[in-house]
């Protein structure tokens, strides 16, 4: 199916994650960037606090879990999203080594997540390398190597921030 004719849905809530009352549903055709869609769910009501997406069943990502949160959504987001992209055209076509990672709550956690609940990191041992195109396609591959939810975030290097190896087996 054309990405133009997909036909995709966001759920508007109010109130906190896990408490909330749905407001309503908004469907749209084709692509919607984050600031448009913010747009919309404020014409709609100004009170909402969290958007679900849902991507067409024929979208390649159909069944991931998008959630955008109005508190993580503040002026100064405009700004880390140009930020994103001018890094994503910095990075583009350069080769990176990714590491994923899984978030383990833990109540010694020495990390504190948005709900004040405290995890540790655990590093997943194998690390990949690949043509960077966009963080986007990074995840994918982070979903590819290790399994969808099976891991939270991860961590980029260039081959020049790799330390020397001490040692190489042939």
């Amino acid at each position: 199916m054309h990405p133009d004719v997909m036909k995709h849905k966001a759920s508007l809530w109010e109130g906190e994650f896990g408490q909330s009352r749905h407001i309503t549903d908004v469907y749209w055709e084709g692509d919607i960037s984050q600031p448009e869609l913010r747009e919309v769910a404020d014409q709609i009501s100004p009170d909402w606090q969290t958007i679900d997406l849902e991507l067409d069943p024929a979208h390649p990502r159909h069944g991931q879990v998008f959630r955008l949160q109005k508190s993580s959504l503040e002026a100064s987001d405009d700004a880390s999203f140009e930020l994103l992209l001018e890094t994503e055209e910095e990075l583009g076509g350069q080769y990176v080594w990714v590491h994923c990672c899984q978030h383990v709550y833990d109540p010694l956690g020495e990390l504190e997540d948005d709900s004040g609940r405290t995890y540790r990191q655990v590093f997943n041992t194998m690390m990949f390398c690949m043509e960077f195109t966009s963080f986007e396609d990074i995840a994918a591959q982070c979903d590819a190597h290790f399994g969808k939810k099976k891991w939270d975030e991860y961590e980029l290097y260039l081959d020049d921030d790799l330390p020397v190896p001490t040692a190489t087996y042939t």
